[in-house]
């Protein structure tokens, strides 16, 4: 928005050269946060980091392992060596081939400069650091690129509610892939925005989408709303600027980008380089294959191989508090109506509004399209692209709602005269001190509550947080799978319970928690990370569909009972306690003999 005193008008972060007239500004009357950029943006950057880092190191250090890490922490120490060794050519590379290797390299990484280091962290923690980091810089990048578009109000609140974000502090909290893809193919769409008017940046925005897809396929699915958004910017915003302003096609620069966008994808997956059509061929060949089988997921009250279209709207209303969804759902509608008007010429409204509200349009709504092709989701991990442009859109609509002004907060007020005749003076000598206007600092405390609040009362109150679900859902066992199996927690309680020597059996789909022999490859399994559980009490998997359990005590995940592999009858009545994460049930421990636990 644009404030006009007399023959001054003073520009508020509107990026340059989408405005199309530019008038004199006057340095004396920037407000206090312009005059001191260096060092508010450097505490905001800081803090950030702090509010993101803080709760996904405590959870990492919490959590225990999640099934498909192991195998995720194999292959990054298998990969690695092979790396080491340049055996490009070893066929060992077609584990868990199914995904490409770069996060995998990265843990395998990180669990060797840990192991050279002298162990200084547990192994398990060491693999998840890679998704530590992603997880934070994501929550940085959000509020550094976000303030061209929509100004610092709105690119903080957005990035202080992925920060505290129960749904993105769980998986950045795992040794997972997803979220060092999601901060990679989310800068990558972010830049596109400078990239307007610095067109170098397309190169760096493909080369950060080549690494999006060299860590997991999916990164893909944001390259449309990538295209779309260029190509309306430049085919149906740009004409109508004066001919004087538009500026060149970066044709070079685009067919930079579509040059280097791949070539950095083969760079970064060494698994394709002795044959690279044929392995991508084999690889997209299995997600195919894979796809059309299906997999078995619950959602909504039932299990299927296949999951229906609107589920990406289920999952995402289950994932993110309905104060960040809701305000998402309005801006989509709000903003369908002003492009509408804008082309209609119904509205007077600048190029540079309309390419903002565009810029965050075709974002969420191209990504709502894509990911709903999928019809297979494993877990909600899949949608964690989703996150950025629903947090960015409910921001901007609950300012929007609330009329909050860019640059509102802060003013600076001449000291040795009135304030009315401060802002017509034009003398920069004169002493200025900060002042903070009371009506927009209640505004975004109010902002803060609504968008940050359920978020962090959530990630809170909600034990593991992976069973946080969103005001619309009371836990999340009859609505989405519960993929947290909490064998640890569940040891912990039955060593604090029990008194006597016991067999466990922690019920599993054969061969996700060992691997062949007791420990799995690389000594990488359940075991290895649970080591000060052994004792008294023996741990062994046990397969859901077996005809006995020959145990004394059965730890029974919830996920399983979700796919189909119920409890059998003569155990339902010797459940003694529930692992539970907020209203949502993670796994049931069980005794043969219930007189043995107190």
């Amino acid at each position: 928005m644009d404030v006009t005193t007399g023959d001054t008008e003073i520009k508020n972060s509107v990026p340059d050269g989408l405005e199309t007239t530019k008038q004199p500004f006057e340095q004396s009357k920037k407000h206090f946060g312009q005059r001191f950029w260096p060092t508010a943006e450097g505490i905001i950057v800081l803090g950030l980091a702090l509010v993101a880092l803080i709760p996904r190191i405590i959870l990492a250090t919490q959590l225990d392992q999640v099934n498909d890490e192991g195998i995720y922490i194999v292959a990054g120490k298998l990969d690695l060596a092979l790396m080491a060794h340049l055996r490009i050519y070893s066929p060992q590379w077609d584990f868990n081939y199914e995904h490409p290797p770069l996060v995998k390299l990265l843990i395998g990484l990180f669990i060797y400069l840990n192991a050279h280091l002298g162990h200084l962290l547990n192994e398990l923690f060491a693999a998840r650091i890679p998704s530590l980091i992603s997880g934070t810089l994501l929550v940085i990048a959000i509020y550094w690129l976000e303030r061209a578009p929509f100004g610092r109000a709105v690119a903080l609140l957005a990035a202080l509610c992925l920060a505290v974000s129960p749904w993105l502090v769980y998986f950045s909290a795992l040794a997972y892939l997803d979220m060092t893809m999601t901060m990679l193919i989310t800068i990558a769409y972010l830049l596109l925005w400078p990239a307007i008017h610095q067109p170098r940046l397309y190169i760096l925005s493909a080369i950060l989408v080549g690494l999006a897809a060299a860590c997991k396929y999916t990164a893909v699915l944001v390259i449309p709303a990538m295209v779309l958004f260029v190509a309306y910017y430049f085919l149906l915003i740009l004409p109508r600027l004066p001919a004087e302003q538009r500026p060149p096609f970066p044709w070079r620069w685009w067919i930079g980008a579509i040059i280097i966008a791949p070539i950095t994808f083969l760079i970064a997956d060494p698994a394709i380089w002795p044959n690279p059509v044929r392995l991508l061929n084999h690889s997209f060949s299995f997600e195919w294959h894979h796809s059309i089988d299906g997999h078995l997921t619950f959602i909504a009250g039932q299990y299927s191989l296949h999951i229906p279209h609107w589920a990406i709207f289920y999952m995402v209303f289950a994932k993110m508090s309905a104060f960040v969804t809701i305000p998402a759902a309005c801006f989509a509608i709000f903003a369908l109506i002003q492009l509408l008007r804008f082309h209609l010429r119904e509205a007077n409204l600048s190029t540079a509004e309309v390419t903002r509200i565009a810029f965050h349009f075709i974002w969420l709504v191209s990504l709502l399209g894509m990911f709903s092709l999928l019809n297979i989701v494993v877990g909600t991990h899949y949608l964690l692209p989703m996150a950025t442009p629903i947090a960015l859109s409910g921001a901007f609509a609950w300012v929007t709602l609330f009329r909050y002004r860019r640059g509102a907060l802060f003013h600076s007020v001449n000291q040795s005269m009135p304030p009315a005749l401060a802002m017509q003076t034009t003398d920069t000598t004169m002493p200025v001190k900060p002042h903070i206007d009371l009506r927009a600092a209640v505004v975004l405390a109010l902002l803060t509550l609504f968008l940050v609040g359920p978020h962090l009362a959530g990630l809170v109150s909600v034990s593991g947080v992976e069973g946080y679900s969103s005001e619309f859902f009371n836990g999340e066992n009859n609505v989405l799978q519960v993929a947290y199996p909490a064998y640890r927690e569940a040891g912990l309680w039955l060593l604090a319970h029990t008194q006597r020597p016991g067999k466990v059996g922690l019920v599993a789909i054969i061969g996700t928690i060992v691997g062949p022999g007791n420990e799995g490859p690389y000594d990488v399994s359940w075991y290895t990370y649970n080591k000060d559980l052994r004792g008294r009490l023996k741990f062994s998997e046990a397969v859901p569909d077996a005809h006995s359990f020959p145990y004394d005590y059965l730890v029974w995940p919830m996920h399983l009972v979700q796919r189909g592999y119920s409890i059998p009858a003569p155990w339902r009545s010797h459940i003694v306690h529930v692992i539970m994460g907020g209203n949502t049930t993670y796994c049931f421990i069980m005794a043969r003999d219930l007189s043995t636990n107190t």
